[in-house]
Parts: structure tokens; C-alpha cells; sequence
């Protein structure tokens, strides 16, 4: 089932990979099985499944893009997946991934905590 997103969840977006509002940029997380995320929400081993079963992150995890693979961080990063993925964040946030949503709306968010360095 996908889940529509209200308004309200689009407006209160902000994706913690960008540097939100108030916040600085989160930086890329590596995950212990070699895969380079946007952040480590999309690396949560007691929800994989789930994970792989979202068609917006799940090609982050294309074996084409394991670190193994790859010659730099770089050369993921500015891959095809990885740039759509990011694109869709800031042009199309109605179609981020539900996971992105869920974990990057301001207050309203339960899993939301505020750091400041």
C-alpha cells in the first residue's frame, strides 16, 4: 500500500541530508554491509525488508553500487540512482520516500531530535 503524504508533512519536510532549516547537512552513512546512503535511517537492519520493498531507496542498494565496486565515494554519489534520489528530495518532495518523510518532518516528528553543535 502506498501512503499518501498530507500537505502538512510536505510543508513541515526537510530532509536532514540537505541541511534543513536549522540545521547543518547530515553526512553520508556506510553501511556495515558496503552500501553508501544518504543517511543512516535508510540502514536499519530490524526493518530491511521493509526498506527494499520502498522502489525510492531500494536502488541505492544495486550492487553496482557497492563500495566494492566503485572507485570512489564519487563515483556513487554522482550515480543515477543516487542523483535522482537526491533530486527528488528538494524538487519532488511529494515523492521522497515514505522513509525520508516519516523521519525528516520538523516537530510533529516522534523520531525527530534536535542537535546542536
Amino acid at each position: 500500500m502506498i501512503k499518501t503524504h498530507t500537505n502538512q508533512e510536505i510543508q513541515n519536510f526537510q530532509p536532514k541530508c540537505l541541511g534543513g532549516e536549522g540545521y547543518k547537512p547530515r553526512y553520508i552513512a556506510v553501511s556495515a554491509t558496503g552500501f553508501v546512503l544518504p543517511c543512516c535511517w535508510l540502514d536499519r537492519p530490524d526493518d530491511f525488508d521493509n526498506i527494499m520493498k520502498d522502489k525510492k531507496v531500494s536502488p541505492l542498494f544495486d550492487k553496482k553500487l557497492h563500495i566494492d565496486n566503485n572507485d570512489t565515494i564519487e563515483d556513487i554519489v554522482s550515480s543515477s540512482p543516487w542523483q535522482k534520489f537526491m533530486r527528488e528530495l528538494t524538487e519532488k518532495p511529494e515523492e521522497s520516500s515514505s522513509i525520508c518523510l516519516k523521519m525528516c518532518t520538523t516537530s510533529e516528528n516522534p523520531h525527530r531530535k534536535q542537535e546542536r553543535w
